[in-house]
């Protein structure tokens, strides 16, 4: 048994290790969200629960400023009656929110958290280079008593890592769809309609805000992505994505928003409108999994982001040599790149949460208007531009850096656009009123039309 779990390649490992971070961050994350909705209001929010069970002998885990709270919040998800209304397709009622928390956590395995490692082992007699280096490694050099390998530091580096989780995300909104058609409700049903019209919307700016990243370096692979920022302009500036293009980076946030289905662009469960739209009808474990599943989708996006415009691991003095700034060969030093990939993860969740408890939730009129009269106008003339001076730069070595001349261009364009925008929403038409006033005689708003005489 011992021999079998040393013979384990480290993709196994890694997995083991970051599924159980993120289902653990999830539930933590209900946590955050109750504590940053305190600091918005000024409260203290959750702080009484504890590990103590009630127990007098661990009256010392009593209280832990409320860091038992998710731990309660799960007992009562599993003690509550699984209930299912009279009429429920009851297959697609379960499968919903199970089809919602598979996509979004598969989603998880090509994000690239700690560059990539490389090890020498020793050859013994009577076996090959390919009986020693485990599975998934490439072999960088061999003699005959040893052999040098690297392997990435990610569950599985897919070429297309970028389009796989765009993909495997956009199929969560069926699970919403699903969910809402299976519920027999006519709230949960408008709740999966919303859902839907929000998904077409704002995947096309954010599928154009991916592009004109990949328009740039010229690959789907998130790792050689990552691997493309580390590196400084005028050994001050980190060639982060964020600094080239913070007009893209400002709408990727808008849309991720929108495509988590968080706030201001909660429709699809506004309880105000639709009781609680999608997931009326469920309680119990199954509603648990759709609330998880929509944290466990903000962890992905917020990931993505941090992969698409931070520079991913990337931090002064974790870098490898000039030559491959990836590469290390300490497990220590990977796994310090990982923890900061995870923190400045952290940092975009927060921003979810804080917009949340800030800004009201749009009308769903707005919404798509936002969508198809200014986010998508904007990401296509960004594309364009980025394609344009990628072509004015002349062919490029896949393998160097974006220079700081080109990144200066690429500022410029961003700046210029979001000038244009700003000086165009002056001039082009407004768009049709949806929610007129319409005057009511006697209302108070209304003073013109009241009954009553005004009196001096």
């Amino acid at each position: 048994m011992i021999e079998w779990i040393e013979s384990l390649p480290p993709w196994v490992w890694i997995t083991l290790v970051v599924h159980g971070v993120v289902l653990g961050t999830v539930a933590y994350l209900i946590l955050l969200e109750r504590k940053v909705a305190s600091w918005v209001q000024d409260r203290l929010g959750p702080n009484r629960v504890g590990f103590d069970f009630g127990l007098p002998f661990l009256g010392f885990l009593k209280g832990m400023n409320g860091l038992g709270q998710p731990l309660a919040d799960g007992l009562k998800f599993i003690l509550k009656e699984d209930y299912a209304a009279k009429g429920v397709d009851k297959v697609l009622f379960t499968v919903a929110p199970v089809m919602m928390i598979i996509v979004v956590i598969i989603s998880i395995a090509v994000i690239p958290w700690g560059g990539s490692v490389q090890r020498t082992a020793t050859i013994p007699a009577g076996q090959t280079a390919a009986d020693v280096v485990p599975m998934g490694s490439t072999i960088v050099a061999q003699t005959s008593s040893s052999v040098t390998y690297t392997f990435d530091f990610q569950i599985a580096r897919v070429n297309i890592g970028v389009l796989f989780i765009i993909a495997a995300l956009s199929l969560a909104v069926y699970g919403v769809v699903i969910g809402g058609w299976a519920s027999n409700n006519k709230y949960s049903f408008l709740g999966g309609l919303r859902a839907t019209a929000n998904m077409i919307s704002y995947e096309i700016p954010l599928g154009l805000m991916i592009l004109t990243i990949v328009v740039m370096f010229g690959t789907l692979d998130l790792t050689a992505i990552v691997d493309k920022q580390i590196h400084s302009w005028g050994g001050v500036i980190p060639a982060w994505n964020v600094f080239m293009h913070p007009l893209a980076f400002v709408l990727f946030l808008v849309c991720i928003h929108a495509e988590a289905n968080r706030a201001p662009f909660d429709t699809a469960e506004a309880e105000q409108e639709l009781v609680g739209g999608y997931h009326t009808e469920y309680s119990s474990m199954r509603f648990a999994l759709f609330f998880l599943a929509e944290y466990a989708g903000m962890i992905t996006t917020s990931a993505l982001c941090v992969a698409l415009f931070f520079g991913g691991w990337d931090f002064f003095g974790l870098r490898g040599p000039v030559e491959n700034p990836s590469l290390t060969d300490s497990i220590v030093i990977a796994i310090l790149r990982s923890i900061v990939f995870f923190a400045k993860t952290i940092a975009i969740l927060f921003i979810f949460m804080w917009t949340r408890w800030s800004l009201p939730r749009f009308r769903f009129d707005q919404i798509l208007m936002l969508a198809w009269r200014a986010l998508i106008p904007i990401s296509l003339a960004m594309l364009i531009a980025t394609a344009l001076i990628v072509y004015w730069w002349g062919p490029r070595d896949p393998k160097l850096y974006v220079p700081g001349g080109m990144a200066f261009a690429m500022l410029a364009m961003n700046v210029v656009i979001a000038v244009a925008t700003a000086l165009v929403s002056f001039v082009i038409p407004a768009a049709p009123a949806t929610n007129r006033k319409m005057p009511v005689t006697g209302s108070r708003f209304s003073p013109m039309l009241s009954a009553e005489p005004a009196t001096a």
